[in-house]
């Protein structure tokens, strides 16, 4: 159930064994990830226009994607962190709906099988 998840949300289930070793702390984790609350500040930062803080956010989220091993989500949310970095506010914010489209496969992924 757990590898069919990160199949379904384009994850590296191999990277996440290996880092959480068993699929129940790996469910740990998931349950972890839907209170986090980077993506909230990202999406509160982009619709206020207040880079400095949507930096932040995705910076944040980015490694909590990594450390999940959450690849698609992962990517994207690297290249709207560079983006934020480089203040190129116009580019993160074309980036954005592409953040909240993969963010919410995963949401979606985590609340079927918790």
């Amino acid at each position: 159930m757990i590898e069919e998840f990160y199949n379904q949300i384009g994850g590296d289930y191999s990277k996440a064994i290996s880092r959480m070793q068993n699929d129940e702390r790996i469910q740990k984790y998931l349950k972890f990830f839907l209170m986090d609350e980077s993506y909230n500040q990202l999406k509160t930062a982009i619709e206020a226009n207040d880079c400095e803080s949507a930096f932040r956010g995705a910076h944040t989220l980015k490694g909590v994607c990594q450390n999940m091993a959450f690849e698609n989500l992962s990517k994207i949310v690297e290249q709207i962190t560079e983006e934020l970095r480089a203040k190129e506010f116009e580019k993160a914010l074309a980036t954005f709906p592409n953040v909240a489209e993969e963010y919410q496969k995963v949401i979606d992924g985590i609340n079927e099988i918790i």
